[in-house]
């Protein structure tokens, strides 16, 4: 069919054999009877093969074909070629330059490729395209031959560099499914510049196919190409030899829907040939597809079930969902996972927004159309990944890294973080609970001196007869001197900031400090005032401990004590002034629990000094209490 073809292409006009071609045994024997067959009977099949496009009514031979058939055999006409730049011997800049030294022109697009000119591929950094004129002038150049430049179809071009982002130092590789020779080398030199090894199941090929791969890898020098004896479905994760297995690449036989023109392909990389009875009606058979399903279905299935695999990149060259992302999907959700371990997810989108890929970015998966520029061709990369929806918290992360021995013994502090918002919650819960107890602790002192100023004289008299009571009130004495001392400890214990301790009540003492207090700045021209009358106070002072009896302080509802006539005396000869100066704020403090009025309009003096000598004294007692 395909020698029937052919003749009609050249019009029946028979293609003869060179000497050197018959001597290589290029033509075989069969191919010459069969030609000279249809030599014979030309005539009657170019008038059957016209009978029957006219009772058709198509216009030429082609056109026994369906539209979506012809239109990818078109494509294919103007389908240009890529060949892939052996890294280790030369870069793709050396080469390029190679290239316009001998005449080719550098061009920016492929629209704009022409006999004697080359571009870059816009996906694959070591990839150069070249016009479907230069096929033989490729084949036969010495940058071919010598392997420097390899040429192979895009898709696979283009899996090979998803893949070099994600190796890793001294990790293998592994190549599951079906492929050439050439793609074996494509891979061995992408992970040869991360010192890796590529593993190849040698029981998944037929023999003559594994020669050929000892020896391109022997003509190429690559060494880091391990070829194993099993299958790829007998090794597991306890075999020595997927211990540094880090990627898995799968390559499996597919529909090859997605490719303009599948015989090269097929041919090349070891494809189903009764695909193409299928191909040229334009539509694969289902049970044709269920059988490739499930075998593809079990080779992503084996390779996500390895422990130290961390991504797996699948590549098809089909159109059809089933083999693509129904797949992945399907795969993913049944593929079990240790607890310990991530489990694998799509990890997209492979290209960045600038590579002028058909990726969108909400495409998690990477898919090529066919057209007059390229193959189809889908890419799905797999890797293991946290579930985004959950946010992990850091107390997460580093018992995880404590669990794998990654912090060097150090003990993650995990809870430190809420002990210490705990400890200020209680620091300053504790700082206000301190603060109201030392209030009810000043406002209880202030009430049991007034009981016991008002119940002085009744206090004598019973001073002898209750002697129990006054132990009970040392007993409360001591119990109080004890919390007082367990709250000191707990203010050492507590680091947060300390509040200025509230002072119950206003002493002279106080007033006339050298740093007075904020709460004091209204009566600092009565401290001035007081300062001035120094020697009054201490002369008021000896006189009333000269005294025969102590003095004893007025309750509030009393007024000012009456004036004497030593009191008199004593402000004539200190040079007092009595009269009321005009000028004065007059204020009003509390002086021990007496309010003294208008100290600064009016003459009672006497009383001043006597009440301050009282305040004194009731200062130091309370002072001594609380110290």
């Amino acid at each position: 069919m395909v020698m029937l073809c052919d003749f009609q292409e050249r019009k029946f006009f028979l293609h003869s054999f060179s000497v050197k071609d018959e001597e290589k045994g290029e033509c075989h024997q069969d191919v010459k009877d069969l030609r000279s067959s249809l030599e014979r009977c030309k005539t009657k099949l170019a008038a059957s093969l016209a009978r029957f496009r006219v009772k058709q009514s198509l216009r030429s031979v082609s056109s026994f074909l369906l539209d979506p058939v012809r239109t990818k055999q078109h494509q294919a006409k103007s389908l240009p070629l890529y060949a892939w730049v052996n890294t280790l011997m030369y870069s793709a800049e050396e080469v390029c330059e190679a290239l316009q030294s001998a005449g080719f022109r550098e061009v920016k697009r492929m629209t704009e490729l022409k006999e004697l000119s080359f571009c870059r591929d816009p996906l694959c950094s070591d990839t150069l395209v070249f016009s479907k004129q230069l096929h033989v002038w490729l084949q036969t150049s010495s940058l071919t031959t010598a392997r420097i430049m390899n040429i192979q179809e895009r898709s696979l071009c283009v899996a090979v560099n998803v893949l070099r982002p994600l190796l890793f130092d001294g990790g293998d590789v592994l190549v599951a499914g079906s492929f050439s020779a050439v793609t074996v080398a494509h891979v061995a030199v992408a992970t040869a510049a991360r010192s890796g090894q590529v593993l190849i199941c040698s029981a998944d090929h037929t023999p003559s196919q594994t020669e050929e791969m000892k020896e391109l890898l022997t003509q190429m020098n690559l060494e880091n190409v391990r070829i194993l004896s099993e299958s790829f479905f007998e090794l597991n994760e306890w075999e020595n030899t997927v211990q540094h297995l880090k990627v898995i690449l799968v390559l499996p036989q597919c529909s090859s829907s997605a490719l303009n023109d599948p015989v090269p392909i097929m041919h090349s990389e070891n494809g189903d040939w009764e695909l193409l009875t299928d191909l040229s009606h334009g539509l694969v058979s289902k049970s044709k597809i269920s059988s490739l399903i499930s075998q593809q279905a079990l080779l992503l299935g084996h390779a996500l079930s390895f422990p130290k695999v961390q991504t797996v990149v699948y590549c098809t060259r089909s159109e059809y969902p089933e083999e693509n992302a129904q797949l992945v999907k399907r795969v993913l959700e049944k593929t079990c996972t240790h607890p310990k371990l991530l489990p694998f997810r799509v990890n997209g989108p492979i290209f960045p927004d600038d590579s002028q890929s058909e990726d969108s970015a909400e495409s998690k998966y990477f898919s090529l159309q066919p057209s007059e520029f390229t193959n189809g061709c889908f890419i799905a990369r797999l890797s293991r990944q946290a579930d985004p929806t959950k946010v992990e918290t850091v107390q997460d992360v580093l018992a995880r890294a404590a669990a794998k021995g990654l912090l060097g013994g150090i003990l993650p502090e995990q809870s430190k973080p809420s002990k210490k918002a705990k400890g200020k919650k209680n620091q300053q819960a504790g700082s206000h609970s301190e603060q109201e107890a030392e209030d009810e602790d000043g406002q209880a002192e202030e009430d049991e001196e007034e009981k016991n100023e008002k119940g002085g004289k009744a206090g004598k008299k019973k001073k002898g007869g209750k002697r129990h009571k006054g132990k009970a009130n040392s007993k409360q004495t001591k119990s109080q001197s004890k919390g007082a001392k367990k709250k000191v400890k707990k203010k050492k214990v507590n680091q947060g900031k300390k509040k200025p301790r509230r002072i119950p009540r206003l002493t002279l003492s106080l007033m006339s400090s050298a740093k007075a207090s904020a709460r004091l700045s209204l009566i600092t021209p009565l401290v001035k005032k007081l300062k001035d009358n120094t020697a009054l106070i201490m002369t008021s002072s000896e006189t009333s401990s000269g005294s025969s009896t102590p003095a004893r302080t007025q309750p509030e509802s009393a007024g000012p004590a009456p004036r004497t006539e030593a009191g008199q005396k004593q402000l004539h000869k200190s040079g007092v002034d009595e009269e009321k100066e005009e000028g004065e704020v007059k204020v009003m403090p509390r002086v021990g629990n007496k309010v003294v009025k208008s100290i600064n309009s009016g003459p009672p003096h006497e009383s001043l000094s006597s009440s301050s000598a009282t305040s004194i004294k009731s200062d130091t007692s309370v002072s001594a209490q609380e110290s």
